[in-house]
């Protein structure tokens, strides 16, 4: 039994306003390629005044190659070179570039365990999945258990940092936004639900927090009926179940015990008998009073007939 603070009601299986978050960024990890190097040898004085091209380039094709988008005339032209010398400035330019910029070899089959290594550690890898440095959207609990474990399979699948940080911000996204979709769907049941009640709308929830209150639920357990039953359906049976309780108090005196037994319909029956009031009501079809007439009538009959069998 949980304390009154804890204790669930209508509310939480209505719903409320919705939710949402900021999307993470997914870190970029730096190329550190030769094409800068190209493009600044290209600047470093062999820019092209938009004069006519050298009649050399004639001898350069101007097809393209498979996968590539311009021609080598028009990738010489792109960099503004006008002799021999100024393509060869640029070629140098890139190998120093490739040299100087610290690349390992990338491990094929067969790689030996120091060449993977060696690798990860280039683009980023971090030698211990506590290396992950993980920070969920601002207000959002994360599960550490669970992150922990997908830390670890990012070291072991190589990982980089900024890479794995970007899908997990990523992911979160997508969990919250499941979420919140489900939350509308469950918030829409509700409404439906509520609607459909019209004018005993406001006596059918009062029944669902009597019930909610007897059996000691709590907004943890109301969440768990909401999302594994559904709002609506959820909210029936509640209300059903205080209703019968509420019947139940008329007739016993408050025992909160689920329906009641065809002895005590029988005994009621005889008390309502004597009253005018309650019997003037109960001859109009539709009146509270006549449905209780007629349930109690059934669970008398039901009750005679085992007796008599």
């Amino acid at each position: 039994m949980s304390d009154g603070a804890d204790f669930g009601g209508a509310a939480d299986l209505i719903g409320g306003a919705a939710t949402g978050g900021d999307a993470g960024t997914a870190g970029a990890v730096p190329d550190g390629g030769a094409g800068g190097a190209a493009a600044g040898a290209a600047d470093g004085g062999q820019g092209g005044d938009g004069g006519a091209a050298p009649d050399w380039f004639a001898n350069v094709s101007d097809k393209l190659g498979e996968g590539e988008t311009a021609s080598n005339r028009d990738w010489l032209g792109s960099l503004g070179i006008k002799d021999l010398d100024g393509l060869v400035k640029v070629a140098r330019d890139n190998q120093r570039a490739v040299r100087e910029s610290g690349r390992v070899k990338v491990p094929g089959e067969g790689a030996q365990p120091d060449e993977v290594t060696a690798f990860h550690r280039a683009i980023g890898v971090p030698e211990k999945a506590e290396g992950y440095e993980i920070k969920g959207p601002e207000g959002v609990q994360l599960n550490d258990a669970v992150l922990s474990q997908l830390a670890v399979a990012g070291v072991k699948y190589g990982v980089p940092k900024g890479a794995f940080q970007g899908l997990v911000n990523d992911f979160i996204q997508i969990q919250m936004a499941d979420a919140d979709a489900e939350k509308q769907r469950q918030d829409g049941l509700a409404s439906e639900w509520v609607k459909a009640q019209g004018g005993k709308a406001d006596e059918q929830i009062a029944h669902v927090n009597s019930a909610v209150r007897a059996l000691g639920l709590t907004k943890a357990d109301m969440a768990g009926l909401r999302t594994g039953m559904g709002a609506d359906r959820a909210l029936g049976l509640l209300a059903k179940l205080g209703a019968g309780m509420a019947e139940d108090v008329m007739i016993t005196g408050g025992s909160n015990r689920f329906g009641v037994s065809g002895a005590e319909a029988q005994a009621e029956l005889n008390r309502l008998m004597s009253d005018s009031d309650f019997k003037a009501k109960a001859m109009k079809e539709g009146t509270p009073e006549r449905q209780r007439w007629d349930r109690l009538n059934k669970q008398a009959a039901e009750y005679q007939a085992s007796k008599a069998a």
